[in-house]
């Protein structure tokens, strides 16, 4: 259901660049803002107590606002809005895990998990396209507000890029205000005039949110103001940072550094010996081995069929070959010897997924159009099959190599790179069997990267790395543009996701590591900077009567799939963070280590007492706000 009306703005009245900071008294008439007004000294309803503390030499402020009501009051809620002058809206707006460059991307109205239309495919001139999320408009003149509350976020903050000025800006807050035995979650709101000259950010409490984004586009909200008696209070604090800031990268670097200082923490539980989470994973991996008519392989997922890539299909296959035992060793190589010389296109990429009767299955956006598929999957099987031939290499097995698996899995990189030659880039979607990008603009072949930089060095061909060096130039370059990046899943559209972030920090790692290239490793710690503020900073306080907060789950660590699938998740989405630790030890730089010990931590906190692991590890009022299944 897509809302598109909105009550008063949050924008000021009289344009003052002399007034940085309002403090408002708010009126809802459910959850649409009725009326809002500056609270000052001959304001009826709200008198504030306001204590500000400078820190680091003035660059920090943190701001304390006591509201206390002068009268009984129903419907209503404060809240303190930062107004930014001579502002345009190519400056950079960012919400972690939500809100990306303001998401000013285009929007179609699409069924989930549906791909693109027909008439979106094959076009080089098409924009990054999504379905309904917050944003700021990209039309110049249109309305221009999005709101989201701190369930929608996985960190409490408003960060954004002045690019004239060279100046960035954080606002970080709290979780929300306790209230009448609850947490009542503050909202981030984000408003532009219409000639885009003023910006409001606004934190608000209680949050109120006009409509709500749901898993896909938004409903009715469901957010109201409170009921105050004479002398209640509530409180807003926020952290306000400015800093020099060049560019994307520069303030997600300073993101890395502050995205824990602001927040409440605590310390990770030891729920599990990490041995006894790769018992328990093993035993779920042997459980989904099938066996059928002439065929076995390792299914991937709830299903017997072969999907390739994304979600685990030929990359499960690798911690069962790390066990290094005679029985796993022969399934693995069943599934290889089932699923390398079918499910193929003339082109040498793979279609999404192969039944167990060999036979080509569409789904996602290949159900509609028969004949793609996912630029992603083919990434990851590159990668992962060049690692497993290197370790069962390292574990002395190389003769249990055929000469089959090497022929097609350098057919499939001689198709990354045939495409490349031609096109320049990969795009999301391939057609099979041609090998021509069928939908453009994206960061979605960004595990080919790395797969290319591994091939090149096992199959002694430098075609491969050179392919791998234009192709992470591009990324890169992208990336420094836009701050993020977009295309890994077949079940969204081109939304910013969390999964190309953490394959271009890996793949970038595995460039520097095949090149020794200090700037690869340079630009890996950027992407990993990134990667960081998809990842829970802070144990988000869920509803006593979930099942998540009955069990005391600390949800830091926990990483979030996309800007339309609003759910955080157990680990990266599939990839195991080790990239993170070879930065640590790189880099001596302890934030790295930090943030793959907590996205460690949220993986044992899925595990099930069946040993099964929940997708759905989340707090957001979009998905399953603290019931795991």
């Amino acid at each position: 259901m897509s809302i598109t009306t909105y009550g008063q703005d949050w924008l000021p009245e009289i344009r003052d660049g002399q007034v940085k900071m309002r403090l408002l008294d708010c009126q809802y008439d459910k959850a649409t803002l009725k009326k809002s007004q500056i609270i000052d000294s001959n304001s009826e309803n709200w008198e504030v107590k306001e204590h500000v503390e400078s820190k680091r030499e003035g660059q920090e402020l943190v701001y304390h606002f006591t509201f206390k009501a002068k009268r009984a009051m129903t419907d209503v809620g404060v809240a303190v809005a930062f107004d930014e002058y001579n502002w345009t809206s190519d400056n950079f707006v960012m919400i972690p895990a939500v809100v990306y460059n303001g998401n000013r991307q285009r929007i179609v109205n699409r069924e989930y998990a549906t791909g693109l239309d027909k008439s979106d495919y094959f076009r080089k001139d098409l924009a990054l396209t999504s379905n309904p999320i917050p944003q700021l408009s990209p039309e110049f003149g249109a309305k221009s507000r999005l709101e989201v509350n701190i369930s929608n976020t996985s960190t409490p903050l408003i960060a954004y890029l002045d690019r004239n000025k060279q100046k960035g800006t954080f606002l970080f807050t709290d979780q929300g205000i306790e209230w009448k035995g609850e947490v009542k979650d503050h909202a981030l709101i984000i408003e532009e005039s219409a000639d885009r000259q003023v910006a409001s950010f606004v934190i608000s409490a209680p949050g109120v949110r006009e409509k709500k984004p749901e898993f896909i586009g938004f409903s009715k909200s469901s957010d109201r103001g409170v009921t105050v008696s004479v002398g209640d209070e509530i409180t807003i604090r926020v952290s306000r940072i400015d800093f020099k800031s060049k560019d994307v990268a520069t303030l997600y670097e300073h993101f890395m550094r502050e995205r824990k200082v602001h927040v409440l923490e605590s310390k990770p539980r030891n729920l599990m010996p990490m041995s006894a989470v790769l018992h328990k994973m093993e035993q779920n991996i042997d459980e989904r081995y099938h066996v059928g008519d002439g065929v076995a392989f390792y299914c991937p997922e709830n299903a017997d069929w072969m999907s390739y890539g994304w979600v685990g299909g030929l990359m499960n296959t690798y911690p069962m070959l790390a066990l290094g035992d005679a029985e796993h060793l022969a399934k693995v190589k069943n599934t290889f010897d089932f699923a390398l010389p079918q499910g193929k296109g003339k082109s040498g990429y793979y279609y999404d997924v192969l039944g167990a009767d060999s036979q080509v299955i569409y789904r996602d956006g290949a159900k509609l159009n028969p004949g793609i598929g996912l630029t992603r999957k083919n990434a990851d099987v590159l990668y992962w099959m060049v690692k497993q031939f290197m370790l069962l290499e390292k574990q002395g097995k190389a003769e249990t190599i055929s000469d089959e698996w090497k022929t097609n899995i350098r057919q499939l990189a001689d198709a990354f790179v045939k495409t490349w030659q031609e096109e320049k880039t990969w795009g999301n979607y391939f057609d099979i069997e041609s090998g021509k990008v069928a939908a453009y603009n994206t960061t979605g072949g960004a595990m080919a990267v790395g797969g290319l930089s591994l091939a090149s060095q096992y199959f002694d061909a430098p075609e491969y790395l050179e392919v791998a060096r234009y192709a992470a130039a591009d990324y890169y370059e992208n990336f420094g543009l836009v701050g993020f990046t977009s295309g890994a899943c077949g079940d969204i559209l081109q939304n910013a996701d969390s999964e190309t972030a953490i394959a271009l920090t890996t793949s970038l790692m595995t460039l520097y590591e095949v090149t020794g290239e200090e700037k690869y490793l340079q630009q890996t710690k950027q992407l990993a900077n990134y990667t960081a503020s998809w990842t829970v900073s802070f144990p988000y306080q869920l509803p006593e009567n979930t099942p998540l907060a009955k069990l005391g789950a600390n949800l830091t660590g926990a990483v979030w799939a996309s800007t339309q699938n609003k759910h955080g998740a157990p680990g990266f989405c599939t990839q195991s963070g080790d990239v993170l630790f070879k930065l640590f030890r790189k880099t001596e730089d302890s934030l790295y280590a930090d943030l793959i010990r907590d996205v460690i931590h949220a993986h044992a906190e899925g595990v099930q007492p069946n040993g099964k692991i929940t997708e759905r590890l989340t707090y957001c009022d979009a998905d399953s706000r603290g019931f795991s299944w």
